[in-house]
């Protein structure tokens, strides 16, 4: 009788941790945070442009009026900007207009198929500025990977 209790007793203690399942800690899950991204989508040309977290909640993306669009020979155009300073232009156009676009101080930054992406990069844009690496990865186009450019 003495070893059959002296069994259970010792037995008791490995059922117990059998009874829970692995992972669940009886702690409630953390709550989800929103992820801090900015991405601004321009259907027309079917890209999106994805800059890094620090941007999330701070710039602004402001569309390009018709007048500054034809000055610039694009078919669509933002402006990014933190409150009342310019960090970037982005001009989208087809492959037959992109003189106009590199004659008016634009840089080509993407192309895919017959669209091109130019860039126009502010001098003073601090600390909200973009690198080199970060700048050429931010256009992903519509089922291409990202920063891949198709000549």
């Amino acid at each position: 009788m003495k070893t059959v209790t002296l069994a259970l007793l010792l037995g008791l203690p490995i059922l117990a941790g059998a009874a829970q399942m692995p992972g669940v800690q009886r702690h409630p899950a953390p709550a989800a945070e929103p992820m801090k991204r900015f991405s601004w989508r321009d259907e027309a040309a079917g890209y999106t442009f994805v800059a890094p977290p620090r941007w999330a909640g701070k710039v602004q993306a402001v569309p390009l009026k018709s007048e500054e669009l034809a000055k610039s020979g694009a078919t669509s155009g933002v402006r990014f900007v933190e409150g009342s300073k310019t960090l970037l232009v982005l001009l989208a156009t087809d492959e037959t207009r992109v003189q106009a676009l590199t004659a008016t101080g634009g840089s080509e930054l993407s192309r895919n198929g017959d669209h091109v992406v130019a860039v126009k990069t502010e001098v003073d844009a601090g600390d909200m500025a973009l690198t080199n690496e970060e700048l050429a990865s931010a256009v992903q186009w519509d089922g291409g990977a990202q920063g891949t450019v198709s000549r």
